[in-house]
């Protein structure tokens, strides 16, 4: 019992102090505190294409679900919506539509595409807290999305 009480307490004293880093908790002494804040941008609402649809809207519950856009014109093969791995296998646009979807509105919504090998049809990006990879053949499409 008394281990249980002990992780337990631990927990909410990890909980409390990502609550703390992630609302940019500072105690106001710091030199740097005339420096604007790289949460800044982030603070601005994701921007989605007019082509395109949230996860949201999509159904997904989990993942950056207000943030990641699919285009508006997806057709969704097969999809995974868990805490720790989403996915969204897509039939149609094509692989080249789709990745050229995604180069233009992953960077509008506040992710940074980290690898892009568009004779592959294979994508790498991160944001939100989560990363994610796109990649694609002549039967379909996949996006997955992990948490960081």
């Amino acid at each position: 019992m008394h281990e249980q009480q002990t992780w337990c307490h631990m927990l909410t004293v990890v909980v409390a102090l990502l609550g703390c880093l992630l609302a940019g908790c500072s105690n106001g002494s710091s030199s740097d505190s005339n420096l604007p804040s790289p949460a800044v941008s982030a603070a601005r609402p994701p921007s989605i294409p007019p082509d395109g649809i949230t996860l949201a809207a999509l159904g997904y519950l989990n993942g950056p679900v207000r943030q990641f856009s699919l285009p508006r014109t997806a057709a969704l093969r097969a999809k995974v919506d868990q805490p720790n791995n989403v996915t969204a296998v897509v039939s149609s646009p094509s692989p080249a539509e789709l990745s050229s979807y995604l180069r233009r509105a992953l960077p509008e919504a506040g992710f940074m595409i980290t690898a892009d090998s568009p004779a592959a049809n294979t994508m790498t990006f991160t944001g939100h807290g989560w990363s994610g990879s796109f990649t694609g053949d002549d039967r379909a499409s996949a996006v997955l999305l992990r948490p960081l």
